[in-house]
């Protein structure tokens, strides 16, 4: 079972969904089918850390917590509940750990330094780059300086905004001409939605599973709920990843290629599109807090619109480094925690897997043939 790859079936399931609704009672599957569906939607809305973990269970920790359960079985007639616990231990904390304590140092990283932290380092200096040839190239915010200092939320939404419109072409194999201006509707409207992608709240991992939505709430407490519905992040995410599909297959005749781009040659290897849109989304957000620092200073106006080059080296180069320190950390930091693991399983003097071959003075001996 491969089940990282069910991150590349969105589109399918999201498919499937709208043709059982179109097909409404004309075909009812003889089996509960759609909470398959959502646990797997799930699943692959959590990313590698959630595939990771649910192979590693499935595939490891329960077969060998059962094996070991069952050791020496045949000779002492009973259950070995001590070898079970600590394989238990041992291998339900070696396998999330190898993803919770990266996604742990990630998020300091990310809180430290900005959501750009999460973006892989191979693609921060080429979204830099179009970052900087968007701030160079518009004069929007020419016009009005002042408007820039005084409203630093409205200007560096602007940027933010240009910046996924030209992302999005990219990705869809558009030329955008040199001035970046020739961009379709179609990335256009997928840049609005990642705007609101950004504003939108996160629905919980049992809301998701079942499929719940989200309602506005009266009042802070929550004690009450209107009816409107909102639109949660992973909900919005699918209608990208969908729409993004759905224009892409208009003119892509290998339907393998509809979630891998590689931006019209900007990076230097293909990727998925369900990466990329989160990578757009923090690289983003990101920019467009420190252009609201910046912006919000006396002076300092200058430095993000009329000196883009030197605003964005230094915003790349600072990213870049954050990331290669973060990348180490998150190996160390789990290195060290590896090594530790030991002292939480190894619970008894000796090994509860050797028991039934000892004798009264601890002693491995032959087991009877």
């Amino acid at each position: 079972m491969k089940v990282n790859n069910v991150q590349n079936q969105l589109y399918s399931s999201q498919t499937y969904n709208t043709q059982r609704k179109n097909q409404g009672n004309k075909s009812n599957p003889s089996f509960g089918g759609a909470l398959s569906i959502n646990f797997w939607d799930a699943v692959a809305r959590g990313g590698f850390a959630a595939s990771f973990t649910l192979q590693d269970m499935t595939g490891t920790n329960f077969p060998r917590t059962w094996q070991a359960l069952q050791r020496n079985k045949e000779i002492t007639g009973e259950n070995n509940y001590k070898a079970a616990a600590e394989v238990a231990i041992r291998e339900f904390v070696t396998g999330p750990s190898m993803t919770i304590i990266p996604m742990i140092v990630l998020a300091m990283a990310k809180k430290a330094g900005g959501s750009a932290m999460d973006v892989p380092m191979e693609n921060i200096a080429p979204f830099s780059d179009q970052m900087k040839d968007i701030l160079e190239k518009t004069n929007f915010y020419r016009t009005d300086l002042d408007f820039v200092k005084n409203f630093p939320q409205q200007y560096s939404q602007n940027v933010k905004s240009k910046f996924y419109q030209r992302m999005f072409a990219l990705a869809l194999g558009e030329d955008i001409g040199k001035d970046g201006k020739n961009i379709s509707d179609h990335a256009k409207e997928l840049a609005k939605m990642l705007e609101q992608y950004d504003d939108a709240p996160k629905r919980g991992l049992f809301k998701q599973l079942f499929n719940k939505d989200l309602r506005e709430k009266v009042d802070s407490t929550g004690t009450e709920l209107k009816g409107n519905i909102i639109e949660a992040k992973d909900q919005i995410f699918e209608k990208i990843i969908t729409k993004y599909t759905d224009v892409r297959k208009t003119g892509e005749a290998d339907c393998t290629k509809l979630l891998k781009t590689n931006m019209n040659g900007l990076l230097d290897k293909e990727n998925s599109i369900t990466t990329l849109v989160k990578d757009f989304s923090n690289f983003g957000c990101d920019i467009q807090n420190v252009m609201k620092k910046q912006t919000a200073k006396n002076g300092a106006i200058t430095d993000v619109c009329l000196r883009a080059q030197s605003f964005m080296d230094n915003f790349k180069a600072n990213r870049v480094g954050g990331k290669f320190i973060t990348n180490i950390l998150m190996v160390v930091a789990t290195g060290l925690f590896m090594m530790n693991i030991p002292k939480l399983y190894t619970l008894y003097k000796t090994n509860p897997e050797t028991d039934a071959f000892r004798n009264k003075e601890g002693e491995v001996i032959r087991a009877n043939k």
